[in-house]
């Protein structure tokens, strides 16, 4: 790749003002790791056992043998290209809404997918037959339970704790807050269970926040109006994947998943349990 020059920047050799002599490349190629992205084991696993990781234990062994097979593989691959492959839980913010489109459009799969897509399959049928793409459905992102499933944050934890060891990073457990102003005794604790007795490695709290166009203020919750002016002039901002955006920002896939996902009280996180 460096010689085709079709990465300019990434191969740009920089010439040292002392000495007058390029340097290496500014990538160094031969050190890079290239990450095999992982979408949708919730509804690949749904598709064969019937059930979702929330609701079947073999939904869950399914989804682990899966992904260790994969692995497996992964690492024959290595020998058999001398590439540094890692197999990770990717953002997939597009990925996981266009695979989904991909699947209802097949017709070797549209079937099998109307089964397990998430989001608004009625509307989103209709827009594609009018040949829109950016409709509202998806796939979960990686081996995460069902942003809408109503379980307590523990028996979340505890599904998806069981693929932190096996994937090779960019997991993230996610804790959606319901309160505007959450409780930051029960925060602390909450975070020193996860840190100390669970094997999940990378997580984060997101507070939905409201912002008003009006007056200026940024509430904690999700509001159609300003609680502060009344004003419905408002915008959202929450976490897309692993970073805050504009709610208005996002494709019909991802704002869907953020109407249907099960937020917490951080009053009621199960911390004795």
């Amino acid at each position: 790749m460096p010689d085709n020059r079709r990465m300019p920047f990434a191969t740009q050799r920089p010439i040292d003002p002392s000495g007058g002599k390029r340097g290496p490349t500014a990538v160094d190629f031969e050190e890079l790791a290239y990450t095999i992205g992982l979408v949708g084991a919730n509804e690949m696993a749904q598709h064969h056992t019937g059930k979702q990781l929330h609701e079947s234990a073999e939904a869950v062994k399914l989804a682990v043998r899966a992904v260790l097979e994969m692995k497996k593989y992964l690492k024959e691959l290595r020998i058999r290209s001398g590439m540094k492959l890692a197999l990770a839980r990717t953002p997939a913010e597009s990925c996981a809404q266009r695979l989904a489109v991909c699947d209802l459009l097949s017709g070797e799969f549209g079937a099998k997918a109307r089964m397990t897509v998430k989001g608004s399959m009625g509307e989103a049928l209709k827009m594609l037959r009018k040949g829109e793409r950016d409709v509202p459905v998806y796939y979960s992102n990686g081996t995460h339970v069902y942003v809408g499933a109503r379980l307590p944050l523990v028996e979340r934890m505890k599904i998806e704790n069981k693929f932190f060891p096996i994937l090779d990073g960019g997991n993230m457990f996610h804790v959606w807050l319901g309160e505007g102003d959450p409780d930051p005794e029960s925060l602390l604790e909450m975070t020193k269970k996860i840190s100390a007795k669970t094997q999940i490695g990378y997580f984060a709290y997101t507070r939905d926040l409201t912002v008003c166009e009006n007056c200026g203020k940024v509430q904690g919750g999700v509001y159609k109006r300003c609680p502060n002016c009344g004003s419905a002039s408002v915008r959202w901002w929450s976490r897309v994947t692993g970073y805050y955006q504009d709610v208005g920002g996002w494709n019909r896939g991802k704002k869907q998943e953020f109407q249907q996902r099960f937020r917490t009280g951080a009053g009621n996180l199960g911390i004795a349990t």
